[in-house]
């Protein structure tokens, strides 16, 4: 069996390089063609996703002792015969008689089966990264007016789900939502009345599959508008964690961070009004790190280098914390650098001269962009050339602000309707059909994962709602519906509702995971390796890691090891290594976990991922001599 990495060139709009995965097999694969049991390939074997003819033994039979003309199952390990013509084969596909492999290639896969988050099926059969696999289809809209944090299908446009976001009813105050990647959404409680009140609440997306949080046996949940349960009741409402010490909670930033071993792990911002700053862990909501923020906190968004931008309002000044190096209190606690230039500083402010910074956003190109609300202009700041762009007035009553990622900005000007920005020229037009919303009118502003940007109206009459704009390739073409999700409650939302704006920072990325049995009755397994084909283009990555248990119900709580990624390295992987190499004992089931990632670069041009066309999971069983 040899296994090689051949670069193959793929002719694409963006002319990317592919590096095409080949698993090459030992012996005559016949009849050919593609299978996925041994079943499929009767009176053949399926090894390594190919029927494999099997060979009559030399005597014209009888040796096998079956009746079978000597035809032997690799699955047993035995029957390998590599002298043959054509070679008979172990299940492993090659002529190592102790070895045995499990297989599961194209027509196996099924994310909506498999274990798989980001991921869905090309047309081959195999998987690749598709970001709506996720349960990403939705936007949390705060309402504040009365406790609750709204889930909405940004598709039907019908409110799924309504929690509660604390004990204290309309005293939480919510104002703030910002989804991960995986869908589940943090929720920031001002407490404006109420200091006892100021918390972040997390909700998981999962709805009737969320945990069994009570430990009832039973998942209850919301199931729309007016099935709200009481605080405490609803299964999916994960934890919440008091913030009280640094004023009304203000700001709000997800984010997801990738691990030396592949890992996720995930967090989440928190800024209070008074100028502190919190680290979450997006798990369990204990607090990492606390510090005093370079300004004050209205507005948080990340960027894909891992930088932390801050809406300074009531500081006329834009705000940085490098969250790569502030990754502890003790780490975080040093002087603000206010010079122009500060690569070097994990935190600083940049002036913005009279400019008071409200709403705000990265977009795909990673320029940071503002709406100042007391001189009506919209700002683009370009970190690597420390520059300012400046237009307006955009509009009366500039607030939330959002980047789509296809080259637009939108800008929530409450009086005057809704600002279409072009993220290069900075033209920017109100959208016919958005204004004459009244005294309120839009404040919060947000792009769900088909483009269509969504705009929270408030109304302090309780009538709140939404209008849903569909971008059309000129002003003329974009059309507008409003009155869409009504609220029944006041509603004062800001900030990644749908999390594109996370996506924009983030590497597009998603995980299928499957778990394997060695040697039956508990028997010693050695692990041996992991063999995969498939394609991973310039500009993505394909990353492996596995865990083993004596028994299925407890790879769930075993360590992760890292096996191997590529375009780094190539298959065949090596697992009982990675074990090794971890100080993990091998047991008899093993999981795999298979991690798609592409750049922000390759999949906002051109969507191109990753592809796993197929893995076998090979290991041996010591024969046991009596």
């Amino acid at each position: 069996m040899s296994d090689h990495l051949e670069l193959t060139i793929t002719r694409r709009t963006t002319l990317l390089a592919a590096c095409v995965l080949a698993l090459a097999g030992c012996g005559t694969k016949s009849p050919s063609r593609s299978c996925l049991s041994h079943d499929e390939c009767a009176p053949g074997f399926c090894v390594d996703g190919e029927c494999t003819a099997p060979a009559p033994q030399a005597d014209g039979g009888g040796g096998g002792g079956s009746g079978d003309g000597g035809l032997v199952d690799p699955r047993g390990g035995g029957g390998v015969d590599c002298e043959a013509t054509p070679p008979v084969l172990s299940s492993c596909g090659d002529c190592d008689p102790n070895c045995r492999g499990t297989h599961v290639g194209v027509g196996g896969f099924d994310p909506e089966v498999d274990d798989a988050e980001g991921l869905g099926l090309a047309p081959d059969g195999s998987l690749v990264l598709e970001s709506r696999r996720v349960e990403t289809a939705f936007i949390w809209i705060a309402n504040t007016g009365q406790g609750t944090v709204s889930k909405v299908d940004t598709r039907t446009q019908m409110e799924v789900a309504r929690y509660r976001t604390g004990p204290n009813g309309a005293g939480e105050d919510p104002s703030r939502t910002s989804i991960n990647t995986l869908g589940d959404a943090y929720v920031a409680n001002r407490g404006s009345a109420n200091a006892a009140a100021r918390s972040v609440t997390k909700i998981s997306v999962l709805g009737e599959d969320c945990p069994d949080t009570n430990g009832d046996g039973v998942i209850t949940t919301s199931s729309g508008p007016t099935d709200v349960l009481p605080w405490g009741q609803d299964d999916c409402v994960l934890w919440r964690t008091p913030l009280t010490d640094g004023g009304m909670l203000r700001a709000l930033a997800a984010q997801d961070v990738r691990g030396p071993d592949a890992e996720l792990f995930t967090y989440v911002w928190v800024g209070g009004w008074s100028g502190l700053l919190w680290k979450l862990n997006g798990e369990t909501g204990a607090i990492e790190v606390r510090t005093q923020s370079p300004t004050q906190n209205y507005g948080f968004a990340l960027d894909g280098l891992g930088n932390l931008w801050i809406s300074g309002r009531g500081t006329s000044a834009l705000g940085r914390v490098d969250t790569n190096r502030c990754t502890s209190t003790e780490a975080c606690n040093v002087t603000t650098c206010t010079g122009a230039d500060g690569a070097t500083c994990v935190k600083q402010r940049i002036s913005m001269g009279t400019h008071d910074p409200y709403g705000i956003t990265v977009d795909g190109d990673q320029r940071v962009w503002i709406a100042t609300h007391s001189t009506q202009r919209i700002a683009r700041y370009t970190p690597s050339t420390n520059a300012w762009d400046i237009i307006g007035p955009a509009g009366v009553g500039l607030h939330g602000i959002a980047a789509d990622g296809a080259g637009s900005i939108w800008v929530a000007a409450g009086l005057t309707g809704v600002a279409r920005v072009n993220a290069d020229t900075m033209e920017a037009q109100i959208v016919p059909g958005t204004n004459n919303r009244g005294t309120n009118g839009a404040k919060g502003v947000a792009v769900d994962f088909d483009g269509r940007v969504w705009v929270i109206n408030l109304s302090t009459s309780g009538g709140s709602d939404a209008t849903v704009i569909t971008p059309g390739p000129t002003l003329a073409d974009n059309t507008v519906e409003r009155g869409v999700a009504h609220a029944g409650a006041v509603r004062y939302t800001y900030s990644d509702m749908t999390g594109t704006q996370l996506r924009l920072a983030t590497d597009p990325s998603g995980r299928w995971r499957r778990p394997f049995e060695g040697c039956a009755d508990g028997a010693d397994t050695i692990w041996r390796e992991l063999r995969f084909t498939g394609e991973v283009p310039l500009g993505t990555r394909m990353r492996f890691r596995a865990r083993t248990a004596a028994t299925r119900a407890e790879l769930a709580a075993a360590t992760w090891a890292f096996v191997g990624e590529v375009p780094d390295g190539a298959s065949p992987l090596d697992l009982q290594a990675a074990f090794d190499a971890a100080a993990i004992d091998p047991q008899p089931w093993i999981e795999v976990e298979a991690q798609l990632e592409a750049t922000r670069t390759s999949w906002r041009d051109t969507p191109i991922s990753p592809k796993l066309r197929s893995l076998t999971v090979t290991h041996e069983c010591p024969v046991m001599l009596l």
